[in-house]
Order: C-alpha cells, then sequence, then structure tokens
C-alpha cells in the first residue's frame, strides 16, 4: 500500500460498545458484530498492520449512572469517553490510523478529542450523518449522541461531572458537515452563525458527490483529517439497521465513493463508524458475500447494515474499485 501522510501503516482498532447516549440498545453490539463479520481480515488483506485493543464497556461504567438536570447518563457517558479519549490519543501518539467502532456517535466526543490532543488545531474533521449533533439544549431527558459537538465546540458550557478530561475544543470552521437532513432549530442557528461548511442532501444533489468532495479535500489541503461516520447518514433503502432513519440519504454508492476519496487523499488519520444496530435490522438474515477482488478484501458476512459497515471502513482504509 502507498504511504500515508500522517500515519503509519498500522491500525489501532477498538470498539465502543456503549448505547447509552440515547434510549434503544442494540448499538453496543456491533463492535463484536464487524469483527465476527469479517473487518479484522478485510484491514489485513488491505495491507494494514492490525492492532485490536478490545472494547470499552459502556455497561461497566454504570456505577457512575447517576441522574442527572443536564443528560441521560451524563456522569457515565463522561467516564466512557474520557476512556476513549485516552485510548484514541495514545494509538494517535504512535502514528497509527485510529478506528473507533461504536457504539452510539456520543462516543465521538472522545475520540475526537483524543486526536485533537495529539494534533491540536490542524485537525479536520468530516462528519457524515443524518444529523448535526450540536445540539446544546441540556436536560433530564436528553440524548448524548445529538451532543457530541456542542460538547466540541464549547458551546455546551456548563461544567459536567465526568467530563472533566474534554480541554481542547474542536473550532467550527474545521469541520465539515455531509448528509445532514434532520436538523434542530437551535442548531440550524449556530451552523448559520458560526459560517460551518456543509453539505446536505440538497447541495449534493445539486453539484454531484464528486464536486462535493473535491471542494472538501481543497478547504483541508494538506491538514490531518477525521471522519465520523453515522450509517444513518446513508438512506434506509441501503441501511436499515440504525435507530434514527431517515429517508432521503446518500446512495450506497455516494457513501463509497465520499470514504475512497478520503482515502486516496492519504490525509485520512482516524474514522468512528457509529450508530450501527444490529437488532434493529429490517432483515436480521445473515448474508454471505463476496465485495470485489477476493484478495483484496476477503469474505464479509452480517446482517444488512452490518456488513455495509465492514465496507465502509474497508473503503476508508484503502479499497479501490480497480486499481
Amino acid at each position: 500500500m502507498n504511504q500515508w501522510k500522517f500515519v503509519r501503516n498500522a491500525v489501532g482498532l477498538f470498539g465502543s460498545a456503549v448505547h447509552e447516549g440515547q434510549t434503544k440498545t442494540g448499538t453496543e453490539l456491533a463492535p463484536r458484530a464487524l469483527r465476527e463479520g469479517g473487518l479484522i481480515s478485510a484491514l489485513y488483506n488491505l495491507g494494514w498492520e492490525i492492532n485490536d485493543m478490545g472494547d470499552i464497556q459502556g455497561k461497566n461504567y454504570r456505577l457512575h449512572n447517576i441522574k442527572s438536570h443536564q443528560f441521560r447518563n451524563s456522569q457515565q457517558l463522561g467516564v466512557i469517553n474520557g476512556e476513549i479519549n485516552k485510548r484514541s490519543f495514545d494509538i494517535a501518539k504512535q502514528n497509527k490510523f485510529m478506528l473507533n467502532i461504536g457504539g452510539d456517535h456520543g462516543v465521538a466526543s472522545g475520540s475526537i478529542h483524543g486526536l485533537l490532543q495529539h494534533y491540536g488545531d490542524e485537525l479536520r474533521v468530516v462528519w457524515v450523518d443524518a444529523h448535526a449533533d450540536c445540539n446544546y439544549e441540556l436536560g433530564p431527558n436528553r440524548n448524548y449522541h445529538g451532543m457530541p459537538l456542542a460538547h466540541l465546540y464549547g458551546s455546551i458550557q456548563e461544567p459536567i461531572k465526568g467530563f472533566e478530561w474534554l480541554k481542547h475544543r474542536l473550532d467550527p470552521k474545521n469541520i465539515t458537515y455531509i448528509g445532514i437532513r434532520d436538523i434542530d432549530p437551535m442548531e440550524r442557528e449556530f451552523i448559520r452563525d458560526q459560517k460551518i461548511v456543509y453539505y446536505g442532501m440538497d447541495e449534493i444533489i445539486e453539484l454531484g458527490i464528486g464536486q462535493v468532495m473535491n471542494r472538501i479535500l481543497k478547504q483541508f489541503e494538506g491538514k490531518p483529517i477525521h471522519v465520523s461516520f453515522d450509517v444513518d447518514s446513508i438512506d434506509p433503502e441501503f441501511a436499515h439497521g440504525t435507530g434514527t432513519l431517515v429517508d432521503g440519504g446518500i446512495t450506497y454508492r455516494e457513501a463509497h465513493y465520499l470514504l475512497r476519496k478520503l482515502a486516496s487523499s492519504k490525509q485520512l488519520v482516524g474514522m468512528d463508524l457509529v450508530e450501527v444496530n444490529p437488532q434493529l435490522e429490517k432483515t436480521p438474515e445473515f448474508r454471505e458475500e463476496f465485495f470485489g477482488d477476493f484478495q483484496q478484501i476477503g469474505r464479509i458476512q452480517g446482517t444488512q447494515t452490518v456488513a455495509l459497515g465492514i465496507e465502509l471502513i474497508a473503503s476508508a482504509l484503502g479499497r479501490t474499485l480497480v486499481l
């Protein structure tokens, strides 16, 4: 494989087996399902050294699950994300590619913060999601998987027990959204006021995914890039096993293209793959297929969205269609 710009030929992989950032169980099952479906062999076949660090289990931190007026499971999620932050930073400082398998999207505050510790303000983030996840309104019934970017932006200013480690901030000018289409009014106002670059579904339709990616790579030229990929960005036709389905999303082809384009830049340093929920598949039967050259990626098996998740990670880490 060709040399990447910021990481050596090694992946530091861990699972964030967490569902506590929202009300549906099942996302905690995804790390195991992706491994059993062939993820490790797929990355090995692409030429990467693999350091599988195991899972951070949300259920192991339930002693910290104290009712809060801020959001559900706030202290528990703070401690969990603190562990994710440590693991992400440890991987980055070894110049390895950081691969975080969620879990709900709340786990991204820890993974991105760990990369910010290492790369500082040079880090750029591509957030692929149906949602903006920057809701900063606190309340006992709020779900953290819709709030991690608000925390990283500094929009949540109230101290929250368990999140004492969160000191670095993500400048809104250093992020780009792809696929957003279900946005709260306060998020809409924040995106407008902060002049955050975004490519919602209208922009993707008007420009085409090729032009969208060319613009993003020009915007982030020469910088380390982290992609945080929520499978609900994809149209439910292709990814039904997730908890917050929104019709009218990006297609299977567009999802793979955007990740292959990021990979071709050689600027990627990390990836979150989140919100895969094997319990919510429309058709839970396993499928087993070959995708492309068997020698390039190998056999993938799993439910529709699990198999798709493995494919998406492979595209981000260098799987190509032809050469």
